[in-house]
């Protein structure tokens, strides 16, 4: 059976490396995509629909049609952010894919298996044109199921030693390689293919 897969890409670093810049110059020119935005900051850009209430986020995961949605939480945030998975995977499975955005997963995630309704995303959300960005300063502390399941890894500076090796041993890129990133560069590496050097410019 032929799909039109999404793509479920992790992304690391430790804060103010670029992360969330690097992701969103990666989504720019997308016109659906499902943002957890605990910072708050995604829903500042301009396009995107800032969303804090239930209500509102059921209503536009049942619309079909171009979007850009930042959902807005402040409290009990894995419970949040578990509502906002069923939400997301709900949106693109009926009405035609589109991109997810996680931001902070080690606040909502541990290192167990994936929490209820972020693992239906990532299990079923990408046969269904999901793709998915996962985002955290320490995939340590976060969730392997997204971890395993990627395609893509690009990793930003990370603060501690610790990191460096885990983030190592899991994508395979050399330690070296990964200790010597500075602020705003990073490192791309799709298994299978060389690994790309970038660096965010303003």
């Amino acid at each position: 059976m032929k799909t039109d897969d999404g793509t479920l890409i992790v992304i690391s670093g430790t804060s103010r490396t670029g992360k969330s810049v690097y992701t969103e110059r990666q989504v720019r020119s997308d016109r659906r995509v499902f943002v957890w935005d605990p910072e708050d900051q995604w829903s500042k850009l301009r396009g995107y629909q800032r969303v804090t209430k239930r209500a509102e986020l059921v209503r536009l995961a049942d619309k079909p049609g171009q979007m850009k949605v930042a959902y807005v939480a402040s409290a009990n945030l894995k419970a949040e952010f578990d509502f906002f998975c069923h939400c997301a995977f709900h949106w693109g499975r009926f009405h035609g894919g589109g991109v997810v955005v996680a931001e902070e997963l080690a606040d909502v995630t541990t290192t167990a298996k994936a929490p209820d309704g972020w693992g239906i995303l990532i299990r079923r959300g990408l046969k269904r044109g999901i793709t998915i960005y996962c985002i955290s300063q320490r995939w340590a502390e976060a969730d392997k199921t997204a971890f395993g399941n990627a395609k893509q890894y690009v990793c930003f500076m990370s603060s501690s030693a610790d990191d460096v090796a885990y983030l190592s041993r899991k994508t395979r890129i050399p330690q070296a390689d990964l200790d010597g990133l500075l602020p705003l560069q990073y490192i791309r590496f799709e298994p299978g293919k060389p690994l790309e050097r970038g660096k965010i410019k303003f």
